[in-house]
């Protein structure tokens, strides 16, 4: 499934200037070290969403988490990388709740609910050469909303003006019956799309680069209802500020030899100076290396407080989100 639709067909024209005005300010970040630290997002990123919801009324409301955990490198699951998060904008905010509703109306087989497109996940394309492999995005930490399957709404914005031809927009392509197809996506456009489905950026071709404008894209994505799935509720969250937001620091139980550490700070470091944010630091976690622990004690609590079941802890859940998650479940 997808469908494509005009922003002015849904939003006020106050609206719709309003987000434009607010992602000219934006910042992004660029060459954040990816899962090897040797790889890099081939666009300037940001995204927003701390696990609020947002309300019918367009504001945001529940629990938010304030720091989020992940593996710091996909070989070194031992240590990990912590990021502060960021609310969605209430530019972006006051019009979730009528893009979810064309989405219902729409889709009548769905899911659709208050936490549906509370992270916003933001691509800045500013050179011809920047790109996104093909992929899919149907992640086990995404719930399964239209059709049993993951959804995203993907905003298109050209802000500094148009392309002159069609053929010198975003090469933006979805795979259907196995053939990689062209999509049009227009300024001020909205692209709803089961995630599950390949896409892809490619390169402007070399004899189009002189017409290549600059493309922002902002996708927003839902997480799970804390209320049932308070873990995979956070993963979701931590996934998407691991990669596109900037780190605050790397932690561990203190064991690991210091040349390892050294070599992750200068990593993550020399990316927060080509980016202008503060130096991360090392912190020591005494129970970092007590993940088993945690893992039990969330088993507990699937069932003292009628969880979702969780099926397999994997590496991305490291032990620092498992104390936040406990901790949060304790306080309910």
């Amino acid at each position: 499934m997808y469908i494509l639709e005009q922003l002015e067909n849904l939003i006020t024209n106050e609206e719709l200037q309003n987000i434009r005005n607010m992602l000219k300010n934006s910042s992004w970040n660029y060459k954040m070290p990816g899962g090897f630290l040797t790889n890099f997002p081939q666009r300037r990123v940001n995204t927003y969403g701390n696990g609020m919801y947002i309300n019918e009324m367009g504001k945001l409301e529940g629990h938010k988490w304030d720091k989020t955990f992940w593996t710091a490198k996909q070989t070194q699951n031992n240590v990990s990388l912590e990021t502060n998060t960021c609310e969605i904008p209430k530019e972006l905010c006051v019009i979730i709740p009528r893009l979810r509703n064309y989405l219902k109306e729409k889709m009548p087989n769905n899911t659709i609910d208050i936490n549906s497109f509370n992270i916003a996940v933001c691509n800045n394309y500013t050179d011809p050469n920047m790109n996104i492999s093909g992929h899919t995005d149907d992640d086990y930490w995404y719930p399964k909303e239209v059709n049993e399957r993951p959804v995203f709404a993907s905003l298109t914005f050209y802000l500094d003006g148009k392309p002159v031809h069609d053929k010198y927009y975003s090469r933006f392509q979805i795979k259907i019956n196995d053939k990689w197809t062209d999509i049009k996506l227009d300024d001020n456009s909205i692209m709803y799309m089961n995630s599950d489905i390949p896409h892809r950026v490619l390169k402007h071709k070399k004899k189009d680069k002189e017409h290549f404008r600059p493309r922002i894209n902002i996708t927003l994505r839902s997480t799970f209802k804390i209320e049932k799935n308070p873990l995979l509720h956070n993963i979701c969250v931590a996934n998407h500020t691991r990669y596109y937001r900037n780190p605050s620091a790397i932690v561990s139980s203190g064991l690991l030899s210091n040349t390892k550490i050294d070599d992750l700070l200068e990593k993550y470091n020399e990316f927060c100076k080509n980016n202008n944010h503060t130096l991360i630091v090392h912190k020591i976690n005494k129970e970092h290396e007590k993940k088993y622990k945690y893992i039990e004690k969330y088993k507990r609590f699937i069932v003292n407080k009628n969880l979702s079941n969780i099926y397999a802890y994997k590496s991305n859940m490291v032990t620092e989100t498992l104390i936040e998650v406990c901790n949060y479940l304790e306080n309910q």
